[in-house]
Order: C-alpha cells, then structure tokens, then sequence
C-alpha cells in the first residue's frame, strides 16, 4: 500500500487512470458557480483544483506533503497545510472539496469542522468517499468481472482495502456526521460501477 508521502503514484493515479475521469465526473456534478472561490483540501498532485479552476473558480489545493507537488503541481496554486488546522481566516470560500480524504482521517467530524470554519454564509462542501458498497473483495471482484489489470486494477483494489480499514459512510451515516460539523446534507448519489464512491454537497447550517 502506498504511503501519503508516494508522490509519483498518486500522480500516476490521477493522470493515468480512470481516476482522473471520476474526479472530472464529480465536478460537472458539484457544478460550481464561475468565479467562485473554492479550496480543495488533500489535493495530493493538484488535478481536482485544476478541474475546478477551468469551470471558472478561483480554486486553491492544499496538502499535507510537500512532495506531492514534485516536480511540478497540476495546479498552479497549491500550498502545504493540514487538514486539522487550515491556516485561512474564517468564512474565506464559497466551496470546499475533499476528495478520498475524510474516510482515512482518525477524527472526521473535527476536520470537517475545520471545513466548516472556512465558508462562507451559504457556501458548501463538496465530498467524495467511499461507500458502504466499497470493499477490498467487492472491488477485487469488479477488477476480475471488467477485465482490469496493472495500475487500474492495483489502484481500485488499494481503495477498497483502505476503506476496509477506514470509513465507509451511507446517506444516514453521512448526514449525522456531516450535521454534527454544523453542515446540513443537500445532496448525495453514488457513482463508479456498483456505487463504490460515495458524493455529498453540504451546506453550512444558517446558525454556524
């Protein structure tokens, strides 16, 4: 398994397979307002950041390794921080994105809190997890059924071990979680063959 600090594969996972089109996939669903501004926390080598600046927005990245944007970021604007303490004043962006990054965090609800912090009046985040129906067997079997091999194979199969060892949340699960953050659930569907990853759009409560 991979470690967070693998720069060179998750730069090969977010170029040189279908992640890249899932990641395109949830920006057309988030269908983010042009010139908005938006943060993508954990953006490892930058591409959802650059997928949200072409819709229009002022988008930023942030990750917690420096090396993930070596040699060069796919985004122009990234920084370093941590997710637990995101170095921006409050009520700054109109949109936060994670993508792959809640479900492996020890405490959850805090970093979202730290999300939360961050919107604006009416702002929203945007999620991508994985779902109850991801597994390392349910993705090893999807792998067999379509014929996957390498890179694309090895990469979904990485996914459903870590969300064994991590979260999967359903709708209800994530609506809890997201309401304990000060954030209510708007929206939320699955996607990638039998429903493996999980997307949410949430708005910070009016009381926040």
């Amino acid at each position: 398994m991979p470690l967070a600090s693998d720069s060179s594969y998750f730069l090969e996972l977010q170029t040189q397979t279908g992640w890249g089109r899932v990641l395109v996939r949830f920006v057309d669903w988030i269908q983010p307002p042009a010139g908005c501004a938006a943060l993508d926390v954990g953006c490892g080598p930058g591409l959802l950041p650059a997928l949200l600046a072409r819709r229009g927005c002022r988008a930023l990245g942030v990750d917690l390794s420096p090396e993930m944007f070596q040699p060069t970021p796919l985004h122009p604007r990234v920084a370093v921080a941590d997710v637990d303490a995101l170095p921006f004043p409050p009520a700054c962006f109109d949109l936060l994105t994670a993508s792959n990054l809640l479900f492996l965090l020890p405490a959850p609800e805090a970093a979202l809190r730290q999300m939360t912090r961050l919107l604006r009046p009416g702002g929203q985040i945007a999620l991508l997890n994985p779902s109850e129906q991801l597994s390392e067997a349910a993705a090893r079997d999807f792998a067999d059924r379509r014929g996957l091999d390498g890179l694309a194979r090895d990469t979904l199969i990485n996914w459903g071990r870590r969300a064994d060892a991590h979260h999967r949340w359903d709708e209800e699960q994530l609506r809890e979680l997201l309401s304990a953050a000060g954030l209510d659930l708007l929206e939320s569907t699955t996607i990638m063959g039998p429903g493996f990853a999980r997307l949410a759009r949430a708005l910070r409560q009016s009381s926040r």
